[in-house]
C-alpha cells in the first residue's frame, strides 16, 4: 500500500510538472491552443487516475471494457492518432505555404528576367 501512495505522489508531481511545462510552451507559442489543451487534459487525467486508481477500474467497468489496461491502450491509441492527424494537417498547411512562396518567387524571377531582356 505504501508503494502505491509513493507512486501516486511521484506521478502527481510529474503530471504537475508537465502541466506547467505545457503551459509555458503554450505561452511561448511553441504549442498551439488545441495541442496545449489536449496535453493538459492528458496530464490532468494521469494525475487523477494516479491519485485515485480505483476510479480507473470503475470507468473501465462502466464502459464495458474487460481489463483496465485495454482501456488505457485504447484511449492513448486514439489520442495519439488524433495528434498524428493534427500534425499531418499542420505539415500539409506548411507545404502549401512553401509551395506558394516558391511559386511566387519563381514568377518574380521570371518577370525580372523578362524585363532585363526587353
Amino acid at each position: 500500500m505504501l508503494a502505491m501512495h509513493f507512486y501516486s505522489y511521484v506521478v502527481d508531481l510529474l503530471a504537475l510538472a508537465f502541466i506547467i511545462y505545457t503551459y509555458a510552451q503554450a505561452k511561448r507559442r511553441k504549442f498551439g491552443r488545441g495541442e496545449s489543451v489536449a496535453w493538459a487534459f492528458v496530464w490532468i487525467l494521469v494525475a487523477i487516475f494516479a491519485t485515485f486508481p480505483w476510479l480507473f477500474s470503475r470507468v473501465t467497468v462502466y464502459l464495458g471494457v474487460v481489463l483496465p489496461v485495454n482501456l488505457f491502450y485504447g484511449f492513448f491509441s486514439i489520442f495519439l492518432l488524433f495528434m498524428i492527424y493534427r500534425l499531418e494537417e499542420r505539415v500539409n498547411e506548411l507545404q502549401r505555404v512553401v509551395l506558394r512562396a516558391v511559386q511566387n518567387r519563381a514568377i518574380e524571377k521570371a518577370e525580372k528576367q523578362e524585363k532585363k531582356e526587353n
